[in-house]
Parts: C-alpha cells; structure tokens; sequence
C-alpha cells in the first residue's frame, strides 16, 4: 500500500508544480508581450529563458509522471538543460556589456539580442540531436565523450564565464560610483547612486537567477556523471533520484517570483498597476460629492507627485535597458 500511495503523492506534486510553473512563466512572458514600459532587450532575453521554464513545466515534468523510453527523456533533459544555460549566459553578457561599456550598449543591443536568442536554441537543439549519429548506445566510447562535453562545455565553462561576468560587474559599479563622488553635485550623486543601485538589484536578480539554476540540476548532473560516465549506479543514493524531479521544478517556480518581487522594472510596473486598480476601483465606490477647490488642488497635487515617482522609478529602472 505504500508504494501506491508514494507513487500518487509525486504524480500530484509534480503535476501542480507543472501546472504553476507553465502559468507563473507565461505571466512573466505576457506581462513583456503586452506593456511597453517592459519592452526591453534585456526583458526579451528574460523572456526567452521563460521559454526554458515553460518547457520544464510544460513537458518534462509531465514526461517523468508519464515515464517514456529513456531516449526521449534524455533528449528533453539535455534540451532544456543546454537552452536554460545558454540563455543565462546570454543574459549575463547583456548586463556585462551595458554595464562595463554602457556608451556602445545601445548600439549593440539590437543586433545582440536577436543573435543571442537564436543560438540559445539552434546550437543546443543540433547538440542534442547529436546521439542520433550513434543511436544513443550507452556503451560506446563516442557517447561517454559526448556526455563529459556536454557537462565541461555545456554547464562548467558557462558558469565560469557567468561568475567572471558578476564579479567583473560589482567591481565596476563599485569603481563607478566612488568616481562620481569626486566630480558631481550632492543632487547628481542622489541621482546617480538611485541609477546604480538599480542597477546592482538588476545584477543581484541574475546571480540569484543563474544560482538556483545551477543548484536545482545538481542532483541530475551528478546522477548522469557517476550511473553514464563512471558506471557506479551504487553511487546514487535513493532519495536522490526521489528530489531531482522537484529541484529541476524549483527553479523554474522562483525564476518568476525573482523578477516580479526584485528586478526593478517589473516590481515598479505591478506596483502601479495594483495601485491603480486599487484607485479605480474606490473612485467606483466613492459617492459623488462636489469637492471644493482647496481640495481639489491637493487632490491635483498629489496625483502630480505620484506621477512623478513613478516616471523617476521607471527611469532608474531601466538605466542601463535599451527600449526596443
């Protein structure tokens, strides 16, 4: 009776993980699709690596409850594995370069973007394609090659290249703004010290994107390293292979709830629409009473300040974001 009921307890867990994850990521991609003030570069490679999330939610979950040939499997794993790390990377190097070259950025943003969002899937769909040559025979030399690639190349070296990003980043916007100390009015340093702290929030969103990535497929790069690679299954501890499922969904569940609580642009554009809504919705409830004059100045007034705020904020938001 135990094994039934474990075995319905996961298919549940992992079937309202993979309906949360399709719906929190495409509200992250409809939120990018249809407002203006999100319309970015950087947004739209955020989008794409929504895209991956989806796809885990979407397919590879539903896949590991439906238990297929481990051909098909592996192929989904190593697609969204590859595609998740590659638009990380992308991502990563789009903060790079508007932070440590902000003046060549605008101009490098357009054709970057696009490039970067179509070789962040044409390269890992051919790379997983590849066993295809050799009909994924677990035995052969050329596949164990193609396995130590795909982790060296396909998750060591990016890394590697996301770490010296982030380090190089901090230093610069630490450099940057003891610079401006020096030369600027005290208004100019408020100025810019709101800029370059939205811009570190920005950083410190990707970090913390590109950290959960990597922590969640850890279970599963170790498995296929010692069971494929080194041939000691013994070496997999039980519940190992119990948790994988559900930290490769972790993942793609806080990827959406990081950018909507952190990264700056999408947490000032919810702020106001929910303060907007909440606005409309007591102007419906309110009686309709004549104001006097002074009140209707102060009413005036404030909704000026509050427009205020909000143009300041969307504009530190995106400092170093070039709209489309």
């Amino acid at each position: 009776m135990a094994e039934p009921s474990k075995e319905i307890y996961i298919s549940v867990s992992l079937g309202t993980l993979s309906v949360i994850i399709v719906v929190a990521n495409c509200s992250a991609c409809a939120l990018v699709c249809f407002n203006k003030t999100l319309l970015t570069y950087t947004n739209w490679l955020v989008l794409s690596l929504a895209v991956s999330d989806i796809l885990t939610g979407g397919v590879l979950l539903p896949i590991l409850l439906i238990k297929p040939s481990p051909l098909v499997t592996d192929y989904f794993i190593t697609l969204i594995l590859l595609s998740s790390v590659a638009n990380i990377c992308a991502v990563t190097y789009d903060r790079y370069v508007a932070i440590i070259k902000p003046l060549l950025y605008p101009y490098l943003a357009p054709k970057f973007f696009k490039r970067a969002i179509v070789v962040s899937w044409l390269i890992p769909t051919i790379y997983t394609l590849l066993p295809l040559a050799w009909d994924k025979n677990p035995t052969k030399t050329l596949h164990i090659v193609y396995l130590v690639c795909l982790e060296f190349f396909g998750v060591i070296v990016p890394y590697i290249f996301v770490i010296f990003a982030y380090v190089r980043i901090s230093r610069e916007v630490q450099h940057s703004l003891t610079m401006r100390q020096d030369f600027e009015s005290a208004r100019e340093q408020r100025m810019e010290r709101r800029r370059i702290s939205s811009d570190t929030q920005v950083v410190k969103v990707f970090c913390m994107v590109s950290t959960a990535f990597l922590l969640s497929w850890l279970p599963i790069l170790y498995s296929t390293t010692v069971n494929s690679v080194l041939y000691r299954p013994d070496l997999i501890p039980v519940f190992l292979l119990f948790i994988s499922p559900f930290t490769v969904a972790t993942s793609s569940i806080v990827n959406p709830l990081i950018y909507a609580f952190l990264k700056p642009d999408f947490k000032v554009f919810i702020r106001n629409s929910c303060r907007k809504n909440f606005q409309t919705k007591v102007a419906t409830k309110k009686p309709s009473i004549p104001s006097s004059p002074r009140w209707a100045k102060t009413e005036k007034e404030t909704n000026q300040k509050e427009q205020t705020i909000e143009k300041d904020e969307g504009n530190s938001s995106s400092e170093y974001d070039t709209r489309l």
